[in-house]
C-alpha cells in the first residue's frame, strides 16, 4: 500500500513538473505586404467675385442717381445703414503663405471722375470655413477713404486666412461718391481692380 502510495506521489509530482517546464516553441509562419500611398494635393489661390443677399454687385456697380444737393452718393439701391455692401472679393487659399489683398482705381472715362470724389469703405474681412471674423489686418481703419490710384494693400492676411479653404475669406466693401464738382450730364466710369498675392 505504501509503494502504491509512494508511486501516486510520484506520479503526481512528475505531471506537476511537466506542465512547470516550459512549452516547446512554436514555429509560426509571417507574411507582410505593405503599400504607400501618395496624395499630391493641388495649390489653390484665387480671387472671385462673391454675391449674396447682402452683398449686391460684383462687376458692375451702378451710380445711376448722383444727387447733386447731397454730400455723398451710394450705389443704386443702397442706404446708409442698410447693411449692405457694393461688392465682396472671396480669397482663397491652402498655400499657407501670408498673403495680401490689394486694390486700386483707374480713370476709364472722359471727363475723369476726379479720384478724391470716389471713396471706399471695408469692414473686417469674414473666414467663411471658420464662420467668423477673420483675424488678419486692414490697412485702414473702417471708414470712408479715397480709392487708392496705385495697387495698395487694403488687407493683410492672419493665421487662420493662409489655408482658408474651402469656403475662403470674403471681404466686403462699399462706395460713395462725393457729387462736388462733377459736371452735369457727364457719365463717369472707374475700373477697380482686386489682387491677390503674397508679395506686399
Amino acid at each position: 500500500m505504501k509503494t502504491y502510495l509512494n508511486k501516486q506521489i510520484l506520479l503526481s509530482l512528475i505531471i506537476v513538473w511537466a506542465m512547470l517546464l516550459p512549452a516547446p516553441a512554436v514555429h509560426a509562419d509571417t507574411a507582410t505586404a505593405m503599400a504607400t500611398i501618395q496624395a499630391g494635393v493641388s495649390d489653390i489661390f484665387s480671387i472671385e467675385f462673391y454675391i449674396d443677399g447682402n452683398v449686391l454687385y460684383n462687376t458692375n456697380i451702378p451710380f445711376t442717381l448722383i444727387d447733386p444737393t447731397k454730400q455723398m452718393c451710394y450705389a443704386d439701391s443702397r442706404r446708409e445703414y442698410d447693411g449692405k455692401s457694393d461688392t465682396g472679393v472671396l480669397c482663397r487659399t491652402n498655400m499657407n503663405v501670408p498673403w495680401y489683398l490689394k486694390m486700386s482705381v483707374a480713370n476709364a472715362s472722359a471727363p475723369a471722375l476726379p479720384l478724391g470724389n470716389f471713396k471706399f469703405y471695408m469692414g473686417q474681412p469674414w473666414n467663411r470655413t471658420l464662420n467668423k471674423s477673420a483675424d488678419g489686418q486692414l490697412t485702414y481703419s473702417p471708414n470712408w477713404t479715397a480709392v487708392p490710384t496705385a495697387p495698395t494693400v487694403i488687407y493683410t492676411a492672419g493665421p487662420s486666412d493662409k489655408n482658408n479653404l474651402p469656403y475662403g475669406t470674403l471681404g466686403t466693401l462699399s462706395f460713395s461718391i462725393y457729387p462736388q464738382g462733377l459736371v452735369a450730364g457727364s457719365t463717369y466710369r472707374v475700373n477697380i481692380t482686386y489682387t491677390i498675392t503674397t508679395s506686399p
